[in-house]
Order: C-alpha cells, then structure tokens, then sequence
C-alpha cells in the first residue's frame, strides 16, 4: 500500500469540522459528508486536487467503508475498556475473532505504547454488577489472563433522546452507511427535508456519529500524550503546539476517553508515523519546551469493530 505524506495527513485532518481528532469509543469521529470545498479552503490546496486525494484515499483502502455508532447513553448504558496484555505472535489476531464471542464487546484495538502492546477492548454495561460479569467474559478467552480493568470510558452524553422515526433513520444509516440522504429518505418513505433535518439533529445532539468501517485500513498514526507541569496552563501549551507543527493533529479535550471535567494536566495529538526518527524527533522537540514533563507514544497495530450489541438493541426500539 502506497504511503501517505502531509498532504493526505491534512486532508485527514479536516474530516472533522475543527481539525481536531476524538475518539467516542471506537476509530476516530469524522463526518464524510464535509466537502472538498470546505478541506481546500483549511488546508490551502485547490478543490480539484483535495478531490483527487479523497479518491485516492479510498482506493488505497484509508476510506474504504464507513459505519454510523449510535452514543452508548441512548441505551442508558455506559463505555469500559479493559487491557489484555499481548506477549505472544498471532495472540492478538487469535483475541480480536474471539471477542466476537463477548456479549457486549463492541470495539478492539491492539497497540503498542512505550514498548507494552496491549488490546484495549471496549464494552458497556449497565450496573456494576454487569460490567464486572462482562469482564469475567472477557478473561476467560484463550490468551486472556491478567486483564487490567475495567475502567471507564468517557464518551459525551447525547442531548436528546430518540423518537421512532429517528430509531428508523439510525437503523437506515446502519445498514446503508454509504447512501445519500435521498436515497436514504426514499428507501423509508420519508421527504428529503425531513430527512436532512433528523439526520443534521441526530450529529448535532450527538445521538450518532461516523468513523471508518470495519474493513478501512487505519491511518499510521502515533498518538502521543504529553504530560505538562501542574503550574503550566496545559491548553496554552497545545494550541502553540498546534499552531507551530503542522504535522500535529490534536485530539479534542471530550475525545480521549477521559472526562475533561477531570482536569487531567496533559493533552494529546496525533501524528504520521510512518517515519520512527520523525515521531522521535517531534517527541523531543515537544520535551524541549517549557513546562513539558513527559511524552508518551502509543502506536495502533490493527482494530476490529463488533456491531451486534447496538444492532439488537435498535432492533428492539423500532418494535
């Protein structure tokens, strides 16, 4: 497969209306139906040509597929994510099928940071007393001991609750990830403008979003958090950063799975990782600046989505 350079890497940015990365429980957030026009203008290139590189994006399987995941909150359920140390060849890929086996499992993702290779797998729960029955599932998979976890997963609270006809809408995208909003309206005998209007409130509350399907290949990407001295206003310092690395792509404060109403003294970004010496040179040049305590590098090595929790629990809300 071809590389990417920072154009593509630009490109990819701005998938997202601010060019900034979150992570609501799964691949990253994006919205495919932002144009080319609207990229061109953000990353200077002409439309013609960011049309071009979204092309060549897909065809080189970056954009393969796309799925629609609804917020966990519509179901009153929240996110987990427990950690399964990979020490072994093939271990994860023996783990990532397997998952699919775990009742309430809907994402995997295997990775190396710092030299320990994890799979973070994500699931919900409603109660204590199911989060923990969940994670006893989970350790009993071949090649699972030693789990760590259970904790949290903070993935923002949608701002309104669904009617049927939405319910409708939300299965409708599931299925047909890739159809117009016409062809999506025509197929459940609703108006284009009807449509449009419960799709546009359905992003905007939050209710859905969109990430890259199961069968898209992952950007190559090293995600680094930096550790930033309590005295030292951490925002300040990743906007400058943001401001003067182009190749840096920040990650939102409600988009890392950690509550910002946490404070956590730190904050994250992505980058290409195609090349180790140039992660490693952004990474010291993020520890020469003032303030700056610690860089962390967290590298994705593959991913696997398991949709069968949300799909029941849609499927029993349009009964």
């Amino acid at each position: 497969m071809a590389s990417v350079d920072a154009v593509d890497f630009a490109i990819y940015r701005y998938l997202s209306p601010d060019g900034a990365a979150r992570f609501w429980g799964s691949r990253r957030v994006y919205d495919p139906r932002i144009g080319a026009r609207e990229i061109a203008a953000r990353i200077g290139l002409s439309e013609t040509g960011v049309r071009a590189r979204l092309r060549s994006l897909r065809e080189r399987g970056y954009r393969r597929d796309s799925v629609v995941w609804p917020n966990p909150g519509l179901f009153d359920v929240s996110l987990h994510v427990a950690e399964i140390p990979v020490s072994e060849v093939g271990a994860s890929r023996t783990l990532l099928r397997d998952l699919s086996l775990a009742d309430g499992v809907t994402f995997a993702r295997d990775v190396l940071d710092e030299e320990d290779r994890k799979l973070q797998v994500y699931f919900v729960g409603e109660g204590p007393s199911e989060i923990q029955r969940r994670a006893a599932l989970i350790r009993r998979l071949a090649g699972a001991r030693d789990v760590r976890g259970p904790h949290p997963y903070f993935v923002p609270e949608p701002s309104a609750r669904l009617s049927s006809l939405d319910w409708k809408i939300v299965a409708g995208l599931r299925a047909a990830p890739e159809e117009s909003l016409q062809q999506l309206g025509r197929r459940l005998g609703l108006s284009l403008k009807t449509t449009s209007r419960r799709y546009r409130a359905l992003i905007d509350s939050r209710a859905v979003w969109w990430s890259q399907g199961p069968t898209s290949e992952e950007l190559p990407l090293a995600l680094l958090t930096v550790g930033v001295d309590a005295e030292v206003d951490a925002e300040q310092v990743a906007v400058r950063v943001a401001e003067e690395t182009d190749a840096w792509m920040p990650v939102a404060a409600d988009g890392r799975g950690i509550s910002p109403s946490s404070r956590a003294v730190d904050f994250a970004g992505l980058l290409l990782a195609d090349s180790p010496a140039g992660v490693e040179s952004i990474g010291q040049s993020l520890l020469d600046r003032a303030g700056v305590t610690t860089v962390r590098r967290t590298f994705a090595l593959g991913s696997a989505i398991y949709p069968g929790w949300f799909d029941a629990q849609i499927a029993r809300r349009q009964r």
